[in-house]
C-alpha cells in the first residue's frame, strides 16, 4: 500500500535536495505491518507540512485527501452522549469507552486470533463555552468516586433546562 502528497506542478513531494520523500510504504493487513491509520495521516501531513513551509514557504497549499473515513474519526476516549447511562452506574460497574490498544509506534495491537485488542478507558472531560472544564466522572471526594456521571447531572450542573430530552439518542419534540 502507498500513501503520497502530489502536486500537479511538483510532482512527488519531497525536499527540493530530494533528500527526504512523503511517501510511506507498507504491506497492509492484520498479520502484516497493520494498517495505515488516521494517526498516521495526521503524521504524514505535519510532515508534509513541515517540508512545504521549508522548502516552498511563499506558495499556498491545499490538501485533498482520499480517504471517506478520515472525517468522521474522533479520538477513541471523545466526548460521546449516544451510550452514556441515565443513571449511575451499579458499584461493579463503570462506563468506559473501549478504544483500541496501540504499541509504542501507535501501531494498533493484535492478540492472537488476529483481533485489535481492546482497553475501556474513561472518555475526555467537556469543556464549556466559558473554557471551564466540565469533569464527566465524579471527583475523588465523591462517594461515587471515578463512576461517569449520568447524562442528565452534568448539564443540571450547568443550569440548562432539559425538557423532552432523548437521553442516548436524537429525537424531536414538540411544546
Amino acid at each position: 500500500m502507498v500513501s503520497d502528497f502530489v502536486s500537479a506542478d511538483y510532482g512527488w513531494l519531497q525536499l527540493k535536495d530530494g533528500k527526504e520523500a512523503m511517501r510511506v510504504l507498507f504491506k497492509a493487513g492484520k498479520k502484516r505491518e497493520g494498517y495505515f491509520t488516521n494517526d498516521d495521516v495526521i503524521k504524514q501531513t505535519h510532515h508534509a507540512m513541515d517540508i512545504l513551509s521549508r522548502d516552498y514557504p511563499d506558495e499556498m497549499h491545499v490538501f485533498i485527501f482520499d480517504n471517506v473515513t478520515t472525517h468522521t474519526k474522533r479520538a477513541g476516549d471523545a466526548l460521546s452522549a449516544r451510550k452514556m447511562p441515565k443513571l449511575i452506574p451499579k458499584d461493579s460497574k463503570n462506563f468506559l469507552i473501549p478504544v483500541n490498544k496501540v504499541d509504542t509506534d501507535g501501531k494498533p495491537v493484535y492478540d492472537a486470533q488476529g483481533d485489535i485488542v481492546k482497553i475501556n478507558v474513561h472518555m475526555w472531560d467537556g469543556t464549556l463555552p466559558d473554557g471551564t472544564p466540565q469533569p464527566l466522572y465524579f471527583p475523588a471526594s465523591h462517594e461515587h468516586a471515578g463512576k461517569l456521571e449520568p447524562l442528565r447531572q452534568p448539564l443540571e450542573a450547568t443550569q440548562w433546562l432539559i425538557r423532552h430530552a432523548v437521553i442516548g439518542g436524537c429525537g424531536s419534540s414538540s411544546g
